[in-house]
């Protein structure tokens, strides 16, 4: 009962927002345009599991708008067709116009209206400073449980220069960026102080991150003595103002994943232990942010039974009612394929046209599994599973696999191909299948194993044949 409360208290407030008139308007034309489909992206997934995407189609002679509720300062994005987007900054009640080329979208972009004096900034900023455009060219780095992402120039730094000259490299990168906006910032006397501060924050947190990152993953290689991370005590990590700023949150989270590494892990799990580190070291917003954050990372990795104790005190305890939202969210989430909780039934053709239901199966231990043929990965686990079917030493056990491919042709031309046991069930639409959503599958090779009363069983922590085959012949 104290659960359901909570639940009530906080989404009353969060639902009371979502029916509001939008306060921030976004118009425009696009010249030649090839598609009429256009889509806006707010910057507020930080705090809302709600509605980010807006879609708005054009009229005949071209033009759009957006009308969107937007509670603080925000970079957000438009994009055109697939593959092409622009960054955009806007704070509430924004009347901004945009108006730009099909055939040359980006470059061809212009912002007048209340806003846009901050775009045009924004625009020549990123003409002289280009982001990496695609997160799949970015360099990863796994630390302490969490992955520490940068740009391929950034990584070439990191790899090659000793730390007293990545200090000065960085120095250099960050004091050109910042360079960039002063003298923007002169000819454009109208432009929101906002403005100016999210986008020198912006700067100054990536600097501040591509620092931490080089001292904590290559800190023992390279020598780098404690005295280096002394830059940290210039970065403010308690400002309510900058929670909105995604370069912000990043360096937030780098930093209390590197403090709870580095310090003393007596928590039941790492997300428990930067949750209660944020106690000591955050405050205001930012620590609501961190916690919803950490909790909902933790929902999602751990155990239900583990994360309830820091669940039920953050979402009793924080008075930032809007960044309950996304705990409550993956705590409902989680609890529906928490261990013990019925699998949801779902009714799909075989391979020879027959209908099967999950409830058919009733009686048996399911090993239940997701894949498609253009994910090798997949393509790995079925085999390894074709050795768990013929070693397994019980008879009560029926292997499922449901297919996310494309197109049924693909799906079945694989299967002709490969001795896989089972039953094979074929899921059209792919991710947005209806038993895809029924049992939240968000990628792929992903499985379940449902027992004899079609409930969902505690998976093994290793995904490997002798971990899921102990795990099917120990059951009930």
């Amino acid at each position: 009962m104290r659960l359901s409360i909570i639940f009530t208290f906080f989404l009353m407030p969060l639902f009371v927002f979502a029916q509001q008139a939008g306060n921030t308007q976004i118009s425009g034309t696009i010249k030649g345009a090839v598609s009429k489909n256009i889509t806006l992206i707010t910057g507020e997934q930080h705090k809302s599991s709600g509605q980010q995407s807006y879609d708005a189609r054009l009229n005949a002679v071209d033009e759009f708008i957006f009308i969107v509720p937007i509670t603080e300062p925000q970079f957000a994005v438009l994009q055109y067709g697939r593959n092409i987007f622009i960054n955009i900054y806007i704070e509430p009640g924004d009347q901004l116009r945009v108006d730009t080329d099909g055939g040359d979208f980006a470059k061809a972009v212009s912002f007048s209206g209340v806003g846009g004096a901050n775009n045009r900034i924004l625009k020549f900023y990123w003409e002289q400073h280009p982001a990496v455009k695609s997160r799949f060219q970015m360099k990863q780095y796994k630390k302490g449980g969490m992955y520490y992402t940068v740009s391929p120039d950034i990584d070439q730094k990191m790899t090659t220069l000793g730390y007293t000259s990545f200090e000065q490299e960085m120095r250099q990168v960050r004091d050109n960026q910042l360079a960039t906006i002063n003298s923007y910032e002169r000819s454009y006397p109208e432009v929101s102080p906002v403005f100016l501060r999210h986008i020198r924050s912006e700067i100054n947190y990536e600097w501040a991150y591509n620092m931490l990152l080089y001292g904590y993953a290559f800190g023992y290689k390279n020598g780098v003595p404690d005295s280096y991370f002394d830059f940290a005590q210039t970065v403010l990590i308690n400002d309510d103002g900058l929670v909105s700023s995604p370069k912000y949150r990043r360096y937030i989270k780098g930093w209390m994943n590197y403090k709870y590494d580095k310090g003393t892990k007596g928590a039941v799990n790492r997300y428990i232990g930067q949750y209660e580190l944020s106690k000591q070291m955050l405050s205001g917003k930012t620590q609501s942010w961190f916690q919803s954050d950490i909790l909902t990372r933790g929902l999602h990795k751990s155990n239900l039974g583990v994360m309830i104790d820091p669940y039920n005190e953050f979402v009793s305890g924080t008075l930032y009612y809007e960044y309950a939202e996304p705990v409550l969210t993956k705590f409902y989430e989680k609890n529906l394929y928490a261990v013990g909780s019925p699998a949801p039934n779902f009714t799909l053709k075989d391979i020879d046209g027959n209908v099967v239901s999950l409830s058919d199966y009733a009686g048996k231990v399911v090993y239940l599994d997701f894949w498609a043929t253009w994910c090798p990965p997949c393509l790995k686990k079925l085999g390894m599973m074709q050795h768990v079917s013929t070693q397994i030493s019980r008879n009560d056990v029926v292997f499922i696999h449901i297919s996310l491919d494309r197109t049924e042709e693909e799906w079945r031309n694989t299967l002709s191909s490969r001795v896989v046991s089972g039953i094979h069930l074929y899921a059209e639409g792919g991710y947005k299948a209806d038993v895809v959503t029924k049992f939240n599958v968000k990628a792929i090779p992903e499985y379940y194993i449902i027992n004899k009363n079609g409930t969902f069983v505690q998976k093994p922590s290793s995904v490997n044949a002798y971990s899921i085959q102990k795990c099917l012949e120990k059951l009930p």
